[in-house]
């Protein structure tokens, strides 16, 4: 049977009732952003220290993309549950014996394991975003500069977070392996809040470290990268090119950090299936 394996990854998610509550949570998290955008935005038009169409845009979409950057981390965590017990549990059960070498090769099983997981977490992470743009919307009249790019790169992030927790997971339990992907995901997020330091401070050594840490651990910048897209052209972000929050980037992605992190996800794919084709089942 063809995508058996692709199959039972997705019948047992939702048997677990992991994405289930996942959603019940993000529809009340969009409430919960609906309403509170609605207030604030209502606030903020009512302001008079905020004069112009221009200033109550740019308050408007920093409100938007805080939003969607907890969206996004709400995507990640979920994309990392996903991956945490994804390969050891299935060796602890014992399910595996049956399974790989006849009538599946062990690379099969891992390539259509790690499918089925990434879909789950692009699709997740796709909805809960277009469901957050759709309330700003509304609200406020927000469109970002570029949706198509704004969600390839969200989705490359959970792509990239699912492949280090499946690599991880082919060596350590599922606790160890959800705790270690958590510091690797909070890792990248202090490496991305050292370079903004370094930035605001002028200190060369600190940004160093941010970018160092950025391609080791690329989530955080793949967030920031996301969000120079989530920003509306046009929209008043300062003259400096750089806006002074921690959280995002006016600046456009480099190509050559997008195709690192890319070919840095592949290798850890690949990485993941030689040390599942030496794992002892």
């Amino acid at each position: 049977m063809r995508l058996a394996i692709y199959r039972a990854t997705l019948g047992e998610a939702f048997g677990r009732k992991i994405v289930l509550w996942g959603w019940i949570a993000s529809a009340l998290l969009v409430g919960l952003f609906g309403l509170g955008l609605a207030f604030l935005y209502d606030r903020v038009r009512q302001d008079d220290s905020l004069t112009t169409l221009a200033q109550r845009v740019l308050v408007g979409g920093i409100l938007t993309i805080l939003g969607l950057y907890v969206g996004s981390f709400l995507s990640a965590f979920l994309a990392m549950m996903l991956a945490a017990g994804s390969v050891s549990t299935e060796i602890d059960s014992g399910v595996l014996q049956a399974v790989v070498v006849r009538p599946q090769p062990r690379w099969r099983w891992y390539l259509e394991r790690w499918f089925g997981l990434v879909t789950m977490a692009v699709v997740y992470v796709v909805v809960m975003t277009l469901a957050i743009l759709l309330v700003a919307k509304l609200v406020s009249g927000y469109e970002p500069g570029s949706l198509f790019g704004l969600l390839a790169i969200l989705a490359l992030q959970v792509t990239l977070l699912v492949t280090v927790g499946m690599l991880l997971s082919c060596r350590l339990s599922s606790v160890a392996t959800g705790v270690v992907l958590f510091l690797y995901f909070g890792i990248a997020w202090m490496g991305g809040f050292i370079g903004w330091i370094g930035g605001l401070a002028e200190k060369p050594e600190l940004t160093t470290i941010g970018t160092v840490v950025s391609l080791v651990a690329p989530s955080d910048a793949l967030w920031k990268a996301a969000s120079s897209y989530a920003i509306p052209l046009g929209m008043p972000m300062g003259s400096t090119g750089q806006a002074d929050l921690p959280f995002l980037s006016t600046l456009a992605p480099s190509p050559w950090f997008l195709g690192w992190a890319g070919l840095l996800t592949l290798g850890l794919l690949a990485l993941g299936i030689r040390a599942f084709s030496r794992r002892d089942l």
